[in-house]
Order: structure tokens, then C-alpha cells, then sequence
């Protein structure tokens, strides 16, 4: 059956070690929605992918994953598409520090610094 993404989720980060790699398997484990076919998360050498389009996404579960694996050298980023509520929330992890923003997807050009 296929259903009508709701929020769409698109990120990266690295270097991904093994306990980052098992929390955020944890954390996306409650995923629903999408094909099975397809992973929510892939690691590759020491960057983990998260690739999502679905019903719902446990953002709040892999953020607080990230920020608990976070590390001065880790860098990437998180992208969250809520298309019902028709927003984009982004993550940027940088230097040892996790910031947030919000921006209307109209907006999403001008909030994605092209």
C-alpha cells in the first residue's frame, strides 16, 4: 500500500562511529511509511546517511541521538520536511555544536543559503 509522504527526511554526518551508528539505528527504528526496500539509514566508511519519505519520522529521537553523539570533529546535517505543516527544519552540526532553524518551504531557496 502506498500512502502520501507526509515529512520527507534527507542528512548526513560524519565521521559516524559505531555507538553514533547504533543510536541512530535505534532511533529510526520507529520509522512508518516507507518502502522497506529502501534504508533510512546507510553508513558509508565513517559518514551515516539518513534518506526518508514517509508518515513518520522520529526527528526528536535521532536529534537527541546526534547531540548525544556529538563530537568536536563531527559535521553535517539534518534536513526535516514537514509537508503537511508545509515547513523545513534544519540541524547543522558544526565545531561540536548542534543549531537549529525553521523556514516556511516557499521560503526554502533563500533558507538553504542558494
Amino acid at each position: 500500500m502506498t500512502h502520501t509522504p507526509l515529512c520527507k527526511v534527507y542528512g548526513h554526518v560524519y565521521p559516524c562511529g559505531d555507538a553514533l551508528q547504533r543510536a541512530l539505528e535505534q532511533a529510526v527504528s520507529g520509522v512508518m511509511g516507507q518502502e522497506e526496500d529502501d534504508p533510512v539509514l546507510v553508513r558509508e566508511g565513517d559518514m551515516a546517511r539518513i534518506s526518508f519519505e514517509g508518515i513518520y519520522f522520529p526527528v526528536e529521537d535521532v536529534v537527541q541521538a546526534l547531540r548525544e553523539g556529538l563530537t568536536p570533529a563531527m559535521q553535517g546535517k539534518l534536513d526535516y520536511l514537514d509537508l503537511e505543516n508545509w515547513r523545513l527544519t534544519r540541524y547543522r552540526l558544526e565545531a561540536g555544536e548542534m543549531r537549529q532553524s525553521t523556514a516556511p518551504l516557499n521560503n526554502v531557496l533563500a533558507f538553504s543559503g542558494h
